[in-house]
């Protein structure tokens, strides 16, 4: 297969990650909304909490790519971000399966307790482990298959090639923003919403706003593409959308800093704990998705990486 083919994949396996990541991120936030949530013991507040990090982590490092594409190699098939896709989706699994363990405690705790919610939850980490890890590994050895294979080569990218891959991007992050934004919509039409300070209500909508900003600026080359130029290929609609799609992940990256500030006050009220978290996760995301890629641009470039295929 060529590099380009083989990066498309990995997009678009990249997708089917993200869709999910950003789905359960988005149950998670409106479990707390439920009736039954205000009786969660102790214990199962730290693990919605660690559940909901462990998602914002997957999140993060799945998004990463997108960004280095377009900031480090001017989306450019390159050998070094096709191995980074495929080393940020591997290690992206680990807090997903951790963050599905975590919600299944959550939400079994209270029906069956503490103890078997915690075998549930402990088994479906480690089915996920297996299913997403060791039975990779395992055919790997057993069908004497070699991840390497034979070398690939860097080749000029098409233009046309340049913007399939950036449209296929928009879709990695954009369908998990619009099931979030729809989580967020019904939490304000619940009673418990209701009963929540107006401080709290003005970060929800505040999360709500910049979620729907981000989903607009997604669209926006799609509709350029269409509209501006009919469909037809041009080196400016490439500009332009890798700029939209690089403005957008700033206020995705504060709704959801913002949605886990309310999350997490919802379980531990305000205070310290809440503010910490939500900061934490918009300086992990401020990482990946743009300190990193520029730091990389600065000093790395898009180096041509060994690798087979």
């Amino acid at each position: 297969m060529k590099l380009q083919q083989v990066l498309k994949v990995s997009l678009d396996e990249l997708r089917m990650q993200m869709l999910g990541v950003q789905v359960l991120f988005g149950f998670q936030f409106q479990g707390l909304f439920q009736d039954n949530s205000a009786a969660l013991p102790a214990a199962g507040r730290m693990v919605d909490a660690a559940g909901l990090g462990l998602m914002v982590v997957a999140l993060g490092l799945m998004i990463a790519v997108p960004c280095q594409h377009r900031m480090v190699d001017g989306g450019e098939t390159t050998l070094r971000i096709y191995a980074a896709a495929r080393w940020y989706a591997q290690l992206a699994l680990l807090p997903l399966a951790g963050g599905i363990g975590c919600d299944v405690f959550v939400a079994t705790s209270g029906q069956f307790g503490p103890l078997l919610a915690a075998v549930f939850s402990i088994a479906i980490f480690v089915l996920a482990l297996l299913g997403w890890y060791a039975l990779g590994i395992g055919l790997r050895r057993r069908w004497s298959a070699n991840p390497q294979g034979v070398p690939m080569q860097h080749e000029k990218t098409s233009l046309h090639t340049k913007i399939d891959q950036l449209l296929t991007e928009a879709r990695v992050i954009l369908p998990g923003a619009q099931a979030l934004v729809g989580f967020q919509l019904v939490v304000m039409l619940s009673k418990a919403f209701d009963r929540l300070p107006p401080e709290v209500k003005a970060v929800h909508l505040a999360a709500l706003l910049s979620l729907a900003l981000a989903i607009v600026l997604l669209i926006c080359p799609a509709a350029i593409h269409r509209i501006a130029f009919g469909g037809a290929d041009d080196p400016r609609l490439h500009s332009a959308g890798s700029l939209l799609i690089t403005i957008a992940l700033l206020p995705l990256a504060v709704a959801i800093s913002c949605d886990l500030w309310v999350a997490l006050t919802i379980l531990f009220g305000e205070g310290v704990a809440a503010l910490a978290g939500a900061a934490a996760a918009f300086a992990l995301l401020m990482a990946l998705w743009f300190l990193l890629p520029l730091f990389l641009r600065r000093h790395v470039g898009p180096a041509a990486v060994p690798m087979r295929h």
